[in-house]
């Protein structure tokens, strides 16, 4: 049986940060290469430890700045900042690609939805044109306390096709030194490093049950209803789970659940900034990221179910456990 999961609190230095800092605004890139998606998971990478290094100057310190959709949804200074520089230096490299960024959407007016509509309407340059989705902060009432319970998440959508694809993403926690990314196809890493799951005496990943789960509660309390299900939830689970969390923090969450800290996460009414990364990471970590009714989630999902690396053959028999009961008690209606 074995777990590599230990993560190096220094950032790696293989072909990511530290070939990009050095001149971060400086290189345009090479335009015939743009679509090379290790490229992109480079530049993600760097745009991400770059705003960390902001969000470690800051966390705990900054004043809050504004309220978006209630007094709980708050945005700092450091947002703002981290945003810009992500933008910055994404758009450096790739210009001709399409940029949504949380802080640039008024939730009041459009929402997460029309926003992300927009966004995919407007992938009409070049042969295969990338959406960039950005949480430059996924968590900031965490980060306004000081807690270490946030993240930089930055997914890749490639928008050619007639169906919108996930195909990379970096979820960086600056505080605890991880960064968890993936490129669809080729596995998920932390630290550089490949995420492989403990296995059991057939070297298969161990099985996961719903008993013997540590699981992630999303709360959202925007709407009524979301709140209402959530509680319901809570109140199905606890008894039901060996814990039960509210992390804050979606795309932390889905990087947890990727590297098996966590068995499970589930939430309603979720954005794109809050799960772009966060699937195709799980996904690539062997786990799985469903919407309410069992299909596969995409960047439009709102509902979702994750759930960590399964026994083969067995994959969906934590989530099935999982639907079940959340359906008994009537909280996937709201």
């Amino acid at each position: 049986m074995h777990n590599s999961l230990s993560a190096d609190p220094s950032p790696p230095r293989d072909g990511y940060i530290y070939t990009k800092l050095g001149d971060l605004l400086g290189n345009a890139g090479n335009p015939q290469s743009r679509r090379d998606l290790q490229q992109v998971l480079t530049v993600i990478e760097s745009a991400a430890y770059a705003a960390g290094e902001i969000t470690l100057e800051t966390v705990g310190k900054i004043a809050i700045k504004s309220t978006k959709t209630n007094t709980r949804d708050l945005v700092t200074e450091s947002d703002v900042a981290c945003q810009a520089l992500i933008k910055k230096i994404i758009t450096n490299d790739f210009p001709n690609d399409v940029f949504l960024g949380e802080e640039d959407v008024d939730l009041v007016s459009d929402g997460g939805a029309v926003a992300l509509k927009k966004a995919l309407g407007s992938g009409n340059i070049g042969d295969d044109p990338l959406l960039f989705v950005v949480d430059p902060i996924d968590g900031t009432t965490n980060f306004q306390a000081g807690l270490p319970l946030y993240a930089i998440s930055i997914g890749v959508v490639s928008l050619r096709g007639e169906r919108p694809e996930i195909v990379a993403g970096v979820i960086y926690n600056p505080l605890l030194g991880e960064m968890t990314s993936a490129v669809r196809g080729r596995g998920c890493y932390l630290n550089n490093n490949r995420i492989q799951h403990e296995t059991d005496e057939h070297d298969q990943p161990r099985k996961s049950v719903l008993n013997e789960s540590l699981i992630n509660v999303g709360f959202p309390i925007a709407k009524e209803s979301t709140l209402q299900a959530s509680s319901r939830a809570v109140t199905a689970l606890a008894t039901e789970v060996r814990g039960l969390r509210m992390i804050a923090s979606a795309s932390q969450t889905m990087a947890w659940v990727a590297h098996n800290k966590l068995n499970a996460y589930f939430s309603w009414d979720l954005n794109a900034w809050d799960i772009a990364a966060g699937v195709v990471i799980v996904e690539e970590s062997g786990g799985l990221v469903s919407n309410f009714d069992g299909s596969n989630a995409d960047i439009s999902s709102r509902d979702m179910i994750i759930t960590c690396c399964a026994q083969r053959g067995e994959e969906g028999v934590l989530r099935d456990e999982l639907v079940h009961l959340l359906r008994e008690n009537d909280c996937l209606n709201y």
